[in-house]
């Protein structure tokens, strides 16, 4: 099951306060599913939500020929994994079932790799919001077979990650995290930070979690962080009770960042590296 963090921000004052900017005391919570479906969306038409209904989705699956069919059924996937994630019980195990078969159909006798990685990464997905015991498996199968799927592959590892991480395996979590540690500046590269520092935290390691919390605060301190990046950073300055603050340019960081006229000074971090 996944876990959603939840941090409240704090009064900042001191050596935190700067001119211009006022406090932000409000809770940050960051939903692990929610997260990466939404870094995955920025890439992949797999963890995009169809704004089609089911049944248009079907008709234009019927309608197609060829490798539209192929594609029009890839799309119909991908909405019948969303409506299952939504649904319950018997109706739930009813689409998680069609979206199976059409999974097999439309890779079935196909040599794109690039649809066949999106097919394999849907049926991963579906297999990990359903809390099935298939989703370890063909999480570690997509990371074997489609090593050039890019965003895919990345989130693939994170997923790994997040299995070994609620199955309290934490050093096996850390190793799958690492995959994401290497692309600075992407929002995975925050995700996986950050969830390093919490598998650190439980196998007791405080210095090393402390290290990689500070790095994702600071993560939220450029002026042009991508969102997904900055809402963890916050919810990392929220958790750990450093506390937030709205600037003067209507972003709201961790406190211990430096206001936007000193970041327009300072040299640029090269980002932390986990240990060997």
């Amino acid at each position: 099951m996944a876990v959603a963090w939840t941090g409240w921000a704090v009064a900042c004052g001191g050596a935190n306060d700067h001119e211009g900017t006022r406090e932000a005391p409000r809770p940050v919570t960051v939903e692990p599913a929610a997260f990466l479906e939404e870094v995955g969306a920025a890439s992949s038409v797999v963890l995009q939500r169809p704004r089609r209904s089911l049944e248009e989705l079907e008709q234009a699956r019927r309608d197609a020929r060829g490798q539209a069919r192929r594609l029009a059924t890839r799309d119909a996937v991908v909405g019948l994994v969303f409506a299952a994630s939504e649904a319950e019980g018997r109706e739930a195990r009813r689409l998680r079932r069609r979206a199976e078969r059409l999974a097999d159909a439309a890779v079935r006798g196909s040599r794109d790799a690039s649809l066949r990685a999106e097919i394999a990464f849907a049926k991963l997905w579906l297999a990990w919001r359903a809390g099935s015991r298939l989703a370890e498996r063909r999480a570690e199968r997509f990371t074997t077979r489609h090593r050039e799927s890019g965003d895919l592959l990345t989130l693939a590892w994170m997923i790994r990650g997040e299995i070994a991480f609620t199955d309290e395996r934490y050093e096996d979590a850390v190793e799958a995290y690492r995959f994401a540690l290497g692309n600075l500046g992407h929002p995975l590269y925050a995700f996986a930070l950050f969830r390093t520092a919490h598998a650190h935290r439980r196998l007791g390691h405080e210095e090393r979690a402390t290290q990689a919390f500070d790095e994702v605060e600071q993560l939220g301190c450029g002026r042009e962080v991508p969102r997904a990046t900055l809402r963890i950073a916050t919810a990392a300055a929220s958790e750990r009770g450093s506390g937030l603050r709205i600037d003067t340019d209507g972003v709201t960081r961790p406190a211990r960042c430096p206001s936007p006229e000193e970041l327009a000074v300072e040299p640029a971090d090269e980002g932390w590296r986990p240990a060997e």
